[in-house]
């Protein structure tokens, strides 16, 4: 019976050590786990930061590009505008020659 003893406590003591292997084993594997993701996480940012820039980019290229087309439309508008002044201003200023040329010689 002693030898039957002896062989379960030495049964129990494997067990043990296995047990303790298994432990040791199933830690190293959930730091390994948890490292992986945190890489995952981090390289996941990391291209939504790039996804993200990219995408306010365009933003602002398309953003200028409508800028620039609505200023050359402002200032084609504001050059007609101008010459149109030009041409009342000139017509005014011909009137304005008529009439102290006729003024003067008594007209």
């Amino acid at each position: 019976m002693t030898q039957t003893i002896e062989a379960a406590v030495k049964a129990l003591a494997e067990f043990e050590a296995a047990l303790e292997k298994i432990k040791s084993e199933a830690l190293e594997a959930k730091r390994r786990l948890v490292k992986t993701a945190l890489d995952e996480a981090e390289r996941a940012k990391d291209e939504a930061i790039v996804k993200a820039q990219e995408l306010a980019n365009e933003r602002v290229r398309t953003g200028r590009e409508e800028a620039g087309k609505t200023a050359g439309e402002i200032t084609k508008r504001g050059e007609e505008s101008l010459n149109r002044l030009k041409a009342a201003a000139l017509k005014r200023k011909e009137e304005a020659v008529d009439l102290v040329v006729r003024r003067l010689l008594g007209g």
